[in-house]
């Protein structure tokens, strides 16, 4: 809920996923969210798990980070984060369930090395109403656009700063004094990061001023 109260913006990204949980085909199987360190991809991330807890579909997630770039190791990721027992194969558990899905998987640029596997061998094998979602620094690999079987399955989002109305709706939700916006606003761009540290600097020190030219 925490979370959820400093989450501001990103309608559009949100609608696409939102509108994707509902249809009746998937639109596209796998959405890959992609932008610079800090410009928010784990917190939408976070963002779509929530809605996929609205809609009741059942969300895997899965951390790149704590992940060997292998098959065995990314499939036991999967069979944990899944609750599947150890005995299960988790391809085969996913492959049967028929009802709609998501495997969110953050950190995406750690799995690198595996990005054939997973295009060429794993996903082929998932079942229709399964979405597949990646977040990273990274765009897809040209493999992704050149594959005529996958052009019309992959959906790109680009990660940007957030709009000047969506910074100051953040500023105003952490409690950061009006007449400090524009110059937060100046210093950060609108960037989610630098925006969130300096909102935390307001935070600890009610009486502060902010200075750009002080910042680190």
């Amino acid at each position: 809920a925490a979370r959820r109260r400093g989450f501001v913006g990103r309608t559009g990204e949100q609608a696409t996923f939102r509108d994707a949980l509902k249809a009746h085909e998937l639109p596209f199987h796998v959405l890959h969210v992609f932008g610079a360190g800090g410009v928010g991809k784990s917190s939408l991330r976070a963002e779509f798990a929530w809605l996929c807890e609205q809609a009741q579909v059942p969300a895997i997630h899965v951390d790149a980070r704590d992940v060997e770039p292998s098959p065995d190791s990314f499939l036991g990721a999967v069979q944990a984060a899944a609750g599947l027992a150890p005995s299960d194969s988790p391809l085969q558990a996913l492959a049967a369930r028929p009802e709609r899905q998501v495997i969110l998987v953050d950190t995406y640029e750690a799995l690198a090395p595996l990005d054939p596997w997973l295009r060429e061998a794993f996903l082929p094998q998932l079942s229709e109403n399964t979405l597949f979602v990646l977040a990273g620094p990274n765009p897809p690999s040209p493999a992704w656009r050149a594959d005529p079987g996958w052009q019309s399955l992959v959906r790109t989002i680009p990660l940007r700063n957030l709009r000047p109305e969506e910074s100051l709706a953040y500023l105003a939700r952490r409690e950061v004094p009006d007449e400090q916006h524009r110059a937060v606003l100046d210093f950060t761009h609108g960037h989610p990061l630098a925006l969130s540290l300096v909102a935390d600097l307001f935070a600890q020190r009610e009486e502060v001023r902010f200075q750009p030219e002080a910042a680190p």
